[in-house]
């Protein structure tokens, strides 16, 4: 693995320097869908049962569960909401975000959707059931200093992966990335991006929805995580605006936050975990330093792998090589990347009535982050010329395979969180 700088990043996809802003209402993957709830109907069949959807749901209640307050990522906090408080140290900043939630953004599925959150009733005097106080506030106008940002940027880091984030990486906030009516005002320079690992043992059980329950526990740990980040961050002293798949592109800032690179499926892929991730961003006044941009191999096995796109039902996943022009409106301009058919991907899960995870799921790069195959990962890194050698060993040993019905009937007897 090498670290890139941005002018090397900027050479690999070609990015303009000065590309258009995205403009979400041509994000419409549903385009011509009737139905996008994708709630799923409960089946006489093992991976879609009554305790299948139960588990799938729940999953995901953690970004409307009541206790978070709810406000557009798009909107910078207010002071009300503590957007312009301090803290008298980090410790203290620590503690009061654990006892009271910041500004989250519950991500629903389909992402246009968002749910909203309720506030919950407050305790007089402003307590918690148990008696902590909820509504705290350090002194007005005290913050922490910012004379070593590594320092700084390391305790976030840290903070960051105890609230919950697996892979954490900052970058300024480029703002090629931020949605045409995203409002992040100017003082906001740096973006926190962090990942969450999706369950691999039941993101093996595609296509059902068991696998489809850890894409929504990564949503509720997004909307858990940046809640608490952003707290944290305000109790500092400093502005914090949370965002899950609003506001701008994630995948984009996760690259050059140097958490990933960017695969064929349109994916992030992680060298941790490959495409089982989900991200989120907090954007920051705070200064911080930023990471740079890695290079691991994935654009050349990528190329030489297709395994993505011949297993795609709907047939969305191109084929070909990256190209800078759109399939459709819901696409991006600008970048040399892989265009994923985004429109298709959603009818067809409109016609299964379900999300689908199978690119995910068959993805070479998708394995537990153990020896044996991080020893493959470095080999894939470090001898590229080898691709299509890895490829066809991970098609001997069955890796990437609908699971089979009888193995789907044996879920909840074998798992073991």
């Amino acid at each position: 693995m090498k670290e890139l700088t941005m002018e090397q990043w900027e050479k690999k996809y070609l990015v303009e320097a000065e590309k258009k802003r995205f403009d979400r209402k041509n994000n419409r993957p549903g385009r011509g869908l009737e139905d996008g709830s994708f709630l799923g109907d409960i089946k006489d069949k093992a991976g879609f049962t009554q305790q299948d959807q139960a588990l799938r749901w729940g999953a995901r209640r953690g970004t409307v569960i009541s206790r978070f307050s709810s406000k557009p990522a798009s909107s910078p906090p207010d002071d009300e909401a503590g957007g312009s408080v301090a803290s008298s140290s980090p410790d203290q900043a620590l503690a009061s975000a654990m006892s009271r939630g910041g500004s989250a953004t519950a991500v629903a599925s389909p992402p246009e959707k968002v749910a909203a959150v309720a506030s919950p009733a407050k305790p007089a005097g402003g307590a918690s059931p148990a008696g902590m106080n909820l509504n705290y506030k350090p002194p007005e106008g005290l913050k922490i200093d910012t004379s070593e940002p590594e320092i700084i940027t390391r305790d976030i880091k840290k903070v960051a992966r105890y609230f919950g984030a697996d892979l954490v990486g900052v970058c300024k906030l480029d703002r090629r990335w931020v949605y045409e009516d995203g409002n992040i005002p100017e003082e906001y320079e740096y973006a926190i991006v962090m990942a969450y690992e999706e369950d691999y043992e039941l993101i093996k059980h595609f296509p059902s929805y068991i696998s489809d329950a850890a894409t929504s526990m990564g949503y509720s740990d997004m909307a858990v995580t940046n809640t608490y980040l952003t707290s944290f961050i305000e109790n500092l002293g400093f502005k914090a605006i949370a965002s899950g798949n609003d506001t701008a592109l994630s995948v984009p800032m996760a690259i050059q936050a140097g958490l990933g690179d960017h695969g064929r499926l349109g994916f992030l892929i992680t060298p941790q975990f490959g495409p089982r991730v989900r991200l989120s961003k907090v954007f920051t006044d705070l200064p911080l330093v930023v990471d740079s941009p890695i290079d691991f191999g994935v654009t050349e096995f990528c190329a030489a792998c297709k395994k993505c796109a011949k297993l795609c039902p709907s047939q969305s996943i191109p084929y070909g090589d990256r190209t800078t022009e759109p399939i459709n409106l819901s696409n991006n301009t600008g970048e040399l990347k892989w265009r994923v058919n985004t429109e298709s991907c959603r009818i067809y899960w409109g016609q299964i009535n379900k999300p689908c995870t199978t690119c995910m799921a068959c993805c070479p790069y998708n394995k537990p982050n153990t020896w044996p195959h991080k020893t493959t990962r470095w080999f894939t890194d470090h001898a590229r010329w080898a691709d299509p050698f890895y490829i066809k060993m991970d098609e001997l040993f069955g890796y990437g395979k609908p699971m089979k019905q009888g193995d789907l009937d044996k879920f909840w007897k074998e798992w073991q969180p």
